[in-house]
């Protein structure tokens, strides 16, 4: 089961003036070993092979908070993305900041029974000058890329 949440309006006070925050969410159940989830989670380098969204990413030390890695969306240009929490076999957030505003995004599993629910979130808060370019060129691809790479790793991991 996949829920996938359309852009939201910004709750008061939760945005700086002069932006606009886009959020987008999808989740999905599965059975699957936390473990696994987490080894395919934590192998940036190979995430391409679950998200068609990417061209390629490269790790830049280990998957810990504070470090890096460049992320080459499928026609776009590199990116430099910072790991900004890990919480070990459970969740971990990044973010990159890029001329027109920055991006969030978090991914977490928590078990459910027999199951493990698996979410990913992207949060963009780009500045008003671009929010239309943003919401026309990139934010639609965000947007259903979420859903599509959760469904692929899922398959990867099912048991």
């Amino acid at each position: 089961m996949t829920d996938v949440r359309e852009p939201e309006a910004p709750a008061s006070g939760a945005v700086k003036a002069g932006t606009q925050d886009f959020l987008a969410s999808a989740t999905v159940t599965v059975g699957a070993n936390m473990h696994d989830i987490w080894a395919v989670w934590v192998d940036v380098n190979a995430w391409k092979s679950w998200d068609t969204g990417i061209e390629s990413t490269k790790l830049h030390g280990n998957f810990k908070a504070g470090n890096t890695f460049t992320l080459t969306p499928a026609g776009g240009q590199p990116m430099e993305v910072t790991i900004t929490s890990v919480t070990q076999g459970e969740e971990f957030s990044d973010e990159t900041v890029l001329p027109f505003g920055t991006i969030r995004t978090s991914h977490r599993m928590e078990p459910l029974g027999g199951l493990v629910r698996l979410t990913h979130e992207v949060r963009a808060e780009i500045v008003e000058d671009a929010v239309e370019m943003f919401g026309v060129k990139i934010w639609p691809h965000l947007q259903s890329g979420l859903s599509t790479a959760l469904n692929e790793l899922a398959e990867i991991v099912a048991n």
